[in-house]
């Protein structure tokens, strides 16, 4: 077979890969979340059962710790979803406030006759009992499909960590008993490095979510816990979490504070919190562990996302990571992985 047979060859498995991941979403997506959740916990798990704690207790206390998680999650959207109802009232008064002066300003700069009211009307025009219908059909499809992708998951990880505790013996065996032992190698370096992003991440976004929670507080900005909330959850995101965390805080003190002002001031503690966590601390503490050049995680981020929405974004790093450990198996693809990555600091210049 010629070169360019290969290269087609390649080109359209890529392409049917490509389409079996975004079809096989509902299946992949939460196996790899398993993957990487289990991933965290295998250590706990061994050292259980080296003190000769039972692997189907352990498994059940973490599949019951992450469940409480889910549920303490679950309290939080729904507790604000209640506030944000008891709240409408002023809120819209609030937001058709703060857009009747943004029209006003409008008009009264460029010399238009722009009208709030006037574009209500024609949005409520649109919402017709069939939109409602449709959009209320959307919401019952998604949370069938979560809470779908939920069950998967918790399969998946009881499974994940169940072989986990036993996965030198099971790699032994694939590798047929070899000394060297690549596989098991691999294996073993993709766990650690994801375990330790995993974990590092979480904790940085907790503080983060902390610091996003106590402004917000002290600001009097409403639903301080749930913007935290999602400060932890977005800030997964690489480059536009930090982003996506200060826009949703900062637009409800926008709807709030009659002072621009105090609004600025907001923003500003927000963005610099965010700055410092993301540009300083993130990398001081994360160091090289992740070897992932910029260029390589934003081209991750817009891949994955593309793939698997918000979800995959959030696990692109993760993904990024085990593809590039896999790369290195092979020394015709080894040229890959090292653009993906950055150079070593203690590599001698040749030169």
């Amino acid at each position: 077979m010629d070169n360019s047979s290969k290269t087609i060859l390649i080109f359209l498995f890529i392409i049917v890969l490509l389409f079996l991941l975004h079809i096989l979403q509902s299946i992949l997506l939460p196996l790899f979340l398993a993957f990487f959740v289990a991933a965290i916990f295998q250590p706990i798990v061994i050292f259980l059962k080296r003190i000769k704690i039972p692997t189907f207790i352990s498994i059940t206390l973490i599949v019951i710790f992450i469940f409480a998680v889910f549920f303490g999650i679950f309290l939080v959207v729904q507790s604000t979803m209640s506030d944000i109802i008891a709240e409408s009232e002023y809120l819209s008064k609030q937001i058709t406030s703060r857009v009747n002066d943004i029209f006003a300003w409008a008009n009264s700069t460029f010399g238009s006759k722009l009208s709030f009211n006037r574009l209500y009307k024609q949005i409520i025009k649109q919402m017709d009992t069939a939109w409602i219908s449709q959009r209320a059909s959307d919401v019952f499809g998604w949370l069938s499909s979560f809470t779908g992708s939920t069950v998967m998951f918790f399969l998946y990880l009881a499974v994940l960590l169940s072989g986990m505790a036993n996965y030198k013996k099971f790699f032994e065996y694939v590798e047929d008993f070899q000394p060297d032992g690549k596989i098991l190698k691999s294996y073993e370096k993709i766990q650690k490095v994801i375990s330790s992003y995993m974990v590092i991440k979480s904790i940085l976004n907790i503080i983060m979510a902390l610091i996003t929670y106590v402004v917000c507080v002290s600001f009097g900005v409403k639903f301080a816990l749930f913007w935290s909330f999602i400060t932890f959850i977005v800030s997964f995101i690489p480059t536009i979490g930090s982003v996506v965390s200060t826009a949703f805080p900062g637009l409800m003190a926008v709807i709030q504070f009659d002072s621009f002002n105090a609004v600025l001031v907001f923003l500003g503690i927000l963005i610099a919190a965010h700055f410092i966590m993301g540009n300083i601390v993130e990398p001081i503490i994360m160091g090289t562990n992740m070897s992932i050049n910029t260029l390589t995680v934003i081209f991750g981020l817009v891949f994955w996302g593309f793939i698997w929405g918000i979800p995959g974004m959030m696990l692109s790093v993760p993904l990024l990571v085990v593809f590039k450990i896999a790369l290195e198996q092979f020394t015709s693809l080894s040229i890959f992985s090292r653009l993906m990555g950055v150079p070593d600091k203690k590599a001698s210049n040749p030169t």
